[in-house]
């Protein structure tokens, strides 16, 4: 008879693998699945991801369709179809039903979905709370019929299992649907589907999205543009990035035949010459085959490339928003709040964080509907997906909080913390590696390259918001001071003629004298039959002036709009028209208009409007030519600023400013040229 087994051999017989699905079946919060709200959200979020990847990637405006439906109480169906490529018969198990299985892990590009957990995870989680297999319905375009599969995950082998499979007709040229039935709560507000949509579609301006939600109500995020993100490219991994072990994967996998072929072919920065210093310093034969080096060469190697002078990282890997996108999604998602101000959008240059680029690009939204008694409300995103939980613990949230916000001219106690006010501040971080804080994603870690970077674009940011603050602050005195001259010194006339018995005097010079301003007067008139612009563009100022006025509006707007007189020139897909006046003398009064249909959703916050060849400070109504539109002004307004500053200096007023701004100074600058 043999001896019992001993305590070691009985806990070795328990030993047995562990798989990654099994793992995440009994930890899904560490995926965003640890509540109803939480994981209904998280699986929109995934399916959407991977929908605008999938139809960018095709070079395909992206169309989606977002349905969330009541099953009972506690379930919910969710469905997202899209209009992108489809995915084969043969991948589609895999792609839906089976975790770490995906086509951008190994990809050093910037992308959303990176991991292969995101959509399988969902699968997994209406499995594990209903019993309910997911059901994908996807059709490529070179097949006839759409392929519809019913999948479930098995836990214990990581493996799809087929449940039922057919094949349809389906009405679309491509794409792909996904209907899952889970335990979940639909709640509307802050963190809902809604949320998320709206969100997504701000940093997405190119895509179309409906969302319907539970009691039928429809929701739809028209795009602002018909042009596709630029695709980021994939690279070749950087030195700078590289750990030992990843090192030696490289070396054992190159099909180079020597290492000097594999350092300048294989890896991102090196030249060929710049290898053979390398391998020199590391004392390795360059004509070495990459598989025999081994242990301690691997070490003399990678810090040989660490120590190295290599160029930095390509940013080709990125794919960031713009400016002039971020601008674009601001105006078509928040237009019903009005806001008052849409702060010039900044986009850091391209930075290195542990051998991969990033950049941070920050936009400013001020006034209008937003609350002004509360904390702003931050917009963060990664790689164009919105972060909706979690603010906390980012290092966005951290990097906002520690700005001194009060030199910018919002609340903010004691100096730090989020601050208060009538304020929206979007945040995103492009990267082909985001430090997040977990596999959910739903937070950035902190990292000294990013947190600096966050800074500067922040100030950057916050100095746009200062200077309109100022400007809103100087206008509101001049306009009270003017509306209170024109009220106060016509009856003052009138009183005065009439002691004298004299016919009242005209006080255009006298106002022209108190204000020396360039008025501009420009509201929104309703009618029936029309909305009209009258814009109104006074010379309060004693001397002449040749002015280029600007006006931007949405570029549906402008699609739609008729002017009187016609403007000089047109930017329909920057939504800008500008127009060159007559020169005014002292007290002269141009008049243009600007005519929509009738029902136009226009306000007056929704137009501003820029004047060229006046100082900021004899500007009332209208806002100075932006540095950055890098106008060509006509030489008529720059020589006549020239001349005005000319007779300044001749009658003595050295301490007077130029009467055009640096946009005007950089455009005289290059007609020189």
């Amino acid at each position: 008879m043999p001896p019992p087994p001993t305590i070691a051999q009985q806990l070795a017989a328990k030993q047995r693998d562990i798989s990654i699905a099994e793992f995440f079946e009994r930890n899904r919060q560490i995926l965003g699945f640890d509540n109803p709200q939480r994981a209904l959200l998280t699986t929109v979020k995934e399916a959407v991801d991977n929908s605008i990847d999938a139809a960018e990637e095709a070079r395909v405006l992206p169309d989606l369709l977002v349905e969330v439906a009541k099953e009972t109480d506690e379930r919910l169906r969710v469905a997202v179809t899209d209009n992108g490529p489809g995915i084969l018969r043969r991948e589609i198990p895999n792609v839906f039903a089976r975790l770490l299985y995906g086509s951008r892990f190994h990809s050093n590009r910037q992308a959303r979905g990176q991991q292969g957990i995101g959509i399988s995870a969902a699968v997994l989680y209406a499995n594990l709370t209903t019993a309910r297999p997911a059901r994908i319905t996807s059709k490529v375009e070179e097949e006839e019929a759409a392929h519809v599969l019913e999948l479930v995950l098995d836990t214990q082998k990581n493996q799809p299992r087929v449940v039922s499979e057919d094949v349809v007709l389906w009405d679309r040229p491509h794409g792909t649907r996904v209907e899952l039935v889970l335990k979940a709560r639909y709640t509307r507000g802050r963190q809902s589907p809604l949320d998320y949509v709206r969100s997504t579609a701000i940093v997405n301006p190119h895509c179309r999205i409906v969302l319907v939600e539970p009691d039928g109500t429809r929701t739809t995020f028209e795009r602002a543009t018909t042009d596709l993100p630029p695709l980021a490219k994939e690279t070749l991994p950087h030195p700078f990035g590289l750990e030992l072990g990843e090192l030696g994967y490289l070396l054992k996998g190159t099909r180079r035949p020597t290492v000097a072929e594999f350092l300048a072919k294989d890896l991102q920065g090196v030249s060929a010459r710049s290898a053979k210093e390398l391998l020199a310093a590391a004392k390795i034969p360059a004509s070495e085959p990459p598989a025999k080096i081994q242990a301690e060469r691997q070490e003399r190697l990678l810090d040989s490339l660490r120590a190295a002078s290599l160029l930095a990282p390509s940013s080709d890997c990125l794919s960031p928003i713009g400016s002039l996108l971020i601008k674009r999604g601001l105006r078509n998602v928040l237009g019903e709040l009005r806001p008052e101000f849409f702060a010039p959008p900044v986009s850091r240059p391209p930075k290195v964080r542990g051998g991969f680029p990033f950049m941070v690009e920050v936009g400013v939204v001020y006034g209008g509907g937003l609350p002004a008694d509360q904390a702003i409300q931050i917009l963060r995103f990664a790689n164009r997906v919105p972060l909706l939980f979690q603010q906390g613990a980012c290092a966005i949230t951290n990097a906002v909080g520690n700005l001194d916000w009060r030199r910018y001219g919002l609340e903010q106690k004691g100096g730090s913390g989020v601050p208060i006010g009538p304020a929206l501040l979007l945040v995103h971080v492009a990267s082909t590696k985001i430090p997040f804080t977990s596999e959910a994603k739903e937070a950035i870690a902190e990292d000294p390259e990013l947190d600096k970077e966050l800074t500067l674009a922040l100030q950057a940011a916050a100095r746009h918001l200062r200077t309109h603050l100022s400007r809103k602050s100087r206008r509101e005195f001049a306009s009270e001071k003017f509306a209170i001259i024109q009220k106060i010194l016509p009856k003052l006339a009138e009183k005065t003629s009439q002691l004298v018995g004299k016919p009242p005097p005209d006080l255009t010079p006298v106002i022209t004298r108190i204000m020396d301003v360039v008025n501009v007067d420009a509201p929104v008139v309703r009618a029936p039959e029309r909305v009209t612009l009258p814009v109104e563009v006074t010379n309060y100022t004693p001397r002449p002036r040749v002015l280029e006025l600007f006006a931007e509006l949405p570029p549906e707007v402008l699609a739609v709009a008729t002017f009187a007189p016609a403007p000089d020139g047109t930017e329909p897909e920057l939504g800008r028209a500008w127009w060159t006046l007559p020169k005014l003398a002292p007290n002269g009064r141009t008049k243009l208009e600007v005519s929509l249909p009738p029902k136009t959703d226009v306000e007056a916050n929704d137009v501003d409007w820029y004047v060229a060849g006046v100082d900021e400070s004899h500007l009332l109504g209208a806002d100075p030519l932006p540095g950055d539109w890098d106008v060509r002004l006509p030489r008529t307004i720059v020589e006549a600023a020239e001349a005005a500053a000319q007779d300044a200096a001749a009658a003595g007023a050295a301490d007077e400013e130029v009467d055009y701004d640096a946009a005007e100074a950089s455009a005289s600058s290059r007609d020189d040229e």
